[in-house]
């Protein structure tokens, strides 16, 4: 550390002692204590702090931090991801505290931390230490497991700290392997710490209420079992946007600075939201016209903030799922159902949801809601609204006409809710429900030869096409396939890729227009071919279905034709309501974490459109 003083030649350290600054080795505990020492380095140069806001002195810091934090890469088994702490601003003149300084927030501190599959297994191999590598006493518990080999993928963390408003700290969280054992001492000798021989044994000190002193994993600190979920605290605690990606805690994602194939994507999607008129957050519930959160908008929120990992996104990704709550969902009495606020006062589990109410029931931003902050009103409305579908089965597949076959929208949103659902309650009755649609939507694609999901398109738009018995859209088709690969994610059930590799040739060969810059909007209406790319902005929602396929076969060809395909999108880009920004930012963000582990350049040939 350099710092200069008008009236002396540069000095080391600003004061701090040289052997003690040597002392400090290790990239992200050097960069902690630069970041915490930054009132010193000011003051010790001759710029009194009082003089300088909290946020100010924080400052020189840190660029250093969001590097460190962009850079971090989860290990497998055992390693550690830093914890950007981040308070609140002073929204107020702030009072001062006997020195004059500004007393720092103390809060508690949680947030829900994901895991890759099988890289945790118990959180007591979970420990936390400061900017300084003090260990922080911290309460763990699980979330969520992987029900294909019960790993963890998610466990929430919570502990206590104290910033000043603004500022910011990086502590270190350490995973996946026990804690160093103590030294034996030599022969002959006691352990170090035992009583002298012939003493008597101490007394056991008396733990507070909801304290335990031996703490597993925590190496004797005190565990504070009354921690409880604190997510929209003073102080915010956010991982790496690399840490995310990685742990596929909301399905694949790329890190939007690793994004270089489509920089276009990235600016606009965000000049969008801050440009959008009127504000995203000034349209309400509606049952009909252009309405707030269509398309899921807290999942689309929590992708923007996965991929960028900062207070600021996290903050706004939370505030709307907590609206969504309030606002679009409406319980039973004993609180075991939920339903939105679009469907009938007086519905129950007998009579199917109406298409409105399936397409608004947001299973995956309520999952990525809990899996990330570990609110209890988050699992409930998973758990609620799942339960209700689950009961609904019935009368959705058994009347007079199969509503979930009607369009692929349809399915597809009661496949993420229950898949949602079985995420956080893994038992065998759900499983079974769950086969039970993917059963449904393998022989609804076999019974044509296309590798649609064919089905009368009238029925699902009269407005857009007068007559289509046998029909398909290319856009709804995408979203099932998101659901697909949701639900193989949780039971690995092989069939998904046939399934999905069929859809993807028939979106490639048959469902793309004449010109090759897009989709028809409809596909099979006999009164209007789309052939045309007026709406090649659906490409970005349509390409994820590429991006799956080779995930699944691994052949990097279909890659070459999302690309294409998606550089459209791009330059067409309209997301000027809620519902386009939610779009594409949900469904483009997946197709970017797919073709991240593109590794090599395609080569020329037939795609393989099945095992």
């Amino acid at each position: 550390m350099l710092c200069r003083d008008a009236r002396r030649a540069p000095v080391i350290g600003c004061g701090m002692d040289a052997q003690r600054a040597k002392a400090r080795t290790g990239a992200l505990r050097l960069l902690a204590a630069l970041l915490l020492a930054a009132p010193l380095l000011w003051t010790s140069c001759g710029r009194p702090s009082a003089r300088v806001p909290a946020a100010r002195r924080a400052e020189p810091g840190v660029r250093a931090v969001l590097e460190a934090h962009a850079a971090a890469r989860p290990a497998p088994v055992a390693g550690s991801v830093p914890l950007l702490l981040v308070a609140d601003a002073a929204t107020s003149a702030p009072s001062k505290g006997p020195a004059g300084a500004t007393p720092p927030l103390e809060a508690v501190v949680s947030s829900g931390v994901p895991f890759a599959p099988g890289a945790l297994r118990d959180v007591r191999l979970l420990r936390l230490r400061d900017g300084r590598g003090a260990l922080v006493p911290l309460r763990a518990k699980p979330l969520a497991v992987w029900p294909l080999d019960g790993s963890i993928r998610s466990a929430l963390v919570a502990f206590r700290a104290a910033l000043a408003p603004g500022e910011r700290a990086i502590y270190t969280l350490e995973h996946g392997a026990p804690p160093r054992p103590a030294k034996s001492a030599p022969p002959g000798e006691p352990p170090a710490g035992a009583p002298p021989a012939g003493a008597p044994p101490p007394r056991a000190k008396a733990s507070s209420p909801g304290q335990r002193a031996d703490a597993p994993g925590i190496e004797g600190a005190a565990l504070d079992e009354s921690l409880l979920p604190n997510p929209d605290g003073p102080i915010a605690a956010v991982l790496p946007p690399s840490w995310y990606a990685a742990s596929q805690v909301c399905g694949p994602q790329l890190p939007a600075i690793d994004d270089r194939r489509f920089p276009g994507f990235e600016s606009g999607i965000e000049r969008a939201l801050a440009g959008m008129t009127p504000a995203y957050d000034a349209y309400g519930v509606s049952c009909a016209g252009a309405h707030r959160t269509y398309y899921d908008g807290p999942h689309a929120l929590y992708q923007r903030f996965l991929r960028n990992g900062d207070a600021a996104r996290y903050r706004r990704a939370r505030a709307e799922a907590v609206w969504y709550r309030q606002h679009e969902l409406r319980f039973s009495p004993d609180r075991r159902l939920a339903v939105h606020v679009c469907e009938k006062d007086d519905w129950t589990p007998a009579a199917p949801l109406s298409w409105e109410v399936l397409r608004r029931m947001l299973g995956q931003g309520m999952l990525d809601d809990y899996l990330l902050t570990g609110d209890p009103p988050a699992k409930e409305a998973v758990l609620a609204m799942g339960e209700a579908l689950r009961l609904n089965l019935p009368a959705l597949t058994g009347g007079k006409e199969d509503v979930l076959r009607a369009t692929e929208r349809n399915m597809a949103w009661a496949m993420m809710t229950l898949s949602s659902y079985y995420a956080l309650d893994p038992r065998p009755e759900l499983l079974a429900a769950l086969r039970g649609l993917a059963d449904r939507t393998a022989a609804w694609q076999r019974q044509g030869a296309s590798g649609a999901f064919e089905h009368d398109i009238h029925r699902a738009d009269p407005s857009e096409c007068e007559r289509g018995p046998r029909g398909a859209s290319p856009f709804m088709t995408a979203l099932l396939v998101d659901a697909l690969m949701d639900y193989r994610a949780l039971t690995g059930d092989p069939r998904v890729r046939d399934v999905v590799a069929r859809a993807a040739g028939w979106l490639a060969e048959r469902a793309i227009t004449s010109d090759r810059r897009a989709f028809r909007y409809l596909w099979g209406c006999e009164t209007d071919a789309y052939d045309d790319s007026g709406t090649a902005d659906l490409n970005l929602l349509i390409v994820p279905v590429f991006g799956a396929a080779y995930a699944l076969t691994g052949d990097p060809r279909w890659i070459d034709v999302g690309d294409a395909l998606a550089d459209v999108g791009v330059k067409e880009m309209w997301v000027k309501q809620p519902k386009h920004w939610n779009q594409a930012m949900r469904a483009f963000g997946r197709y970017l974490g797919y073709r991240s582990a593109l590794a090599a350049p395609a080569t020329a040939g037939r795609l393989s459109a099945g095992p």
